[in-house]
């Protein structure tokens, strides 16, 4: 099936590992332009390599951008434009929050969690709008989790984050909609990454028997939908958050 994303410009935050980095090798498998974004230099370069390989192509712009900050946001979506001339497509897929117990937590913990998870992708999608909407078509696609709607005490930052995004999603596909921008989210459950590692090895304890497939995700199956949301097919999903999660079965 041919998802009418050749040609088209995507940028992925986030894009150097886990699901940015999936989705990003997916989309170059479509022959969109990719360019990935993260703070990290090192792995951003072996991100690219992967793309290419993966997906054959010659064009990865990669970019270090630290999202917490609104100059390296502004510097990120200067450079795509100045490259590529246009930004198509927005992958957010930024943000790691802190886990723990809720007395010890400090204000530092919360404002890092929310100052990436949260406020990183509302810079982002705030860079990349006005050229959006001045062409007329756009898709940005936000990377959530299922703790939006699922509340865990080890998990209260990732909790608080998330709500807050699956509001933003739906609160700026109202304004996109009519400009032909199409926002919407994926929702993935646990994913085998290095996010899981990082909480198992800050003691958090997963019980499959609550997910109905008996297992944790793999980036690719979340990238996927990803793509899907990205793409000239996807024309009439406004504000909706798809929720990846296995058929997880403790929910509200």
């Amino acid at each position: 099936m041919d998802m009418g994303i050749k040609g088209r410009v995507a940028l992925i935050t986030g894009g150097s590992m886990g699901i940015g980095g999936a989705a990003a090798i997916l989309l170059a498998q479509e022959g969109a332009h990719v360019v990935i974004s993260a703070r990290r230099e090192k792995e951003l370069a072996e991100s690219a390599a992967r793309i290419r390989a993966e997906a054959g192509v010659d064009d990865v712009l990669t970019i270090s951008a630290d999202c917490t900050k609104d100059e390296d946001v502004q510097n990120l979506v200067r450079r795509v434009v100045e490259r590529h001339g246009k930004v198509d497509i927005l992958v957010n897929s930024i943000g790691a929050a802190k886990a723990g117990h809720f007395l010890k937590l400090t204000d530092a913990d919360w404002e890092q969690s929310l100052a990436l998870k949260l406020m990183g992708q509302v810079r982002t999608a705030r860079a990349v709008f006005p050229h959006m909407e001045k062409q007329g078509w756009g898709r940005i696609v936000n990377v959530i989790g299922t703790h939006a709607r699922l509340a865990e005490a080890h998990a209260m930052p990732a909790g608080v984050a998330n709500a807050g995004l699956l509001n933003f999603t739906r609160a700026l596909a109202e304004l996109g909609g009519p400009k032909g921008v199409l926002v919407n989210a994926v929702s993935p459950g646990t994913v085998n990454t290095a996010r899981l590692k990082y909480l198992r090895d800050n003691g958090v304890e997963y019980d499959l028997k609550t997910i109905t497939l008996g297992r944790f995700a793999e980036a690719v199956e979340i990238a996927n939908a990803i793509v899907f949301l990205a793409s000239e097919r996807c024309t009439y999903m406004c504000g909706s958050v798809v929720s990846i999660d296995g058929g997880q079965i403790k929910t509200v």
